[in-house]
């Protein structure tokens, strides 16, 4: 099993970061530009459990996911998602996007990331992982949102 944590603080207000983790796809495409497409399979009234087909392009290939929601939190100042995949047969994806209102013009990220493989064998590859893909992606998520904000503001 594999864990990664990490955080960054966004100069955006909670509100308007919250679509591109939950609600929004084309926003969620911005910070996830390899992703297609999103469709619930099925939507529960209290958010939990609902589960998500996700379509996913790396070059030519195409991938598709079953995402499953296990926890939801949307309060005012706190908002969290978690969702759970099995990525490529192979390794159980358990991913926290989490949001936290430091004042009313930003919000801190915490993104956290549990890889677990099916089989222990897979344990081996994930001694050579690192966090260069996460701090990417964080990186990339300040911006997106950054420069989205700025837009809307003037």
């Amino acid at each position: 099993m594999k864990k990664w944590k990490k955080e960054i603080n966004i100069n955006v207000p909670i509100e308007f970061a919250w679509p591109y983790f939950y609600g929004d796809t084309e926003k969620k495409k911005k910070i996830f530009p390899k992703v297609v497409e999103e469709e619930y399979v099925e939507q529960t009234e209290q958010v939990v459990g609902s589960i998500i087909h996700q379509t996913y392009q790396i070059g030519s290939l195409t991938e598709q996911y079953e995402i499953t929601i296990k926890k939801y939190v949307d309060e005012q100042n706190y908002k969290m998602i978690q969702e759970s995949f099995l990525l490529n047969d192979r390794f159980r994806m358990t991913i926290d996007y989490e949001l936290q209102m430091e004042d009313s013009a930003a919000t801190k990220f915490i993104y956290t990331s549990i890889n677990k493989p099916k089989n222990p064998l897979f344990s081996i590859f994930q001694l050579f992982g690192n966090d260069d893909v996460v701090m990417k992606f964080m990186n990339r998520t300040k911006e997106t949102m950054e420069a989205a904000y700025k837009t809307t503001a003037n």
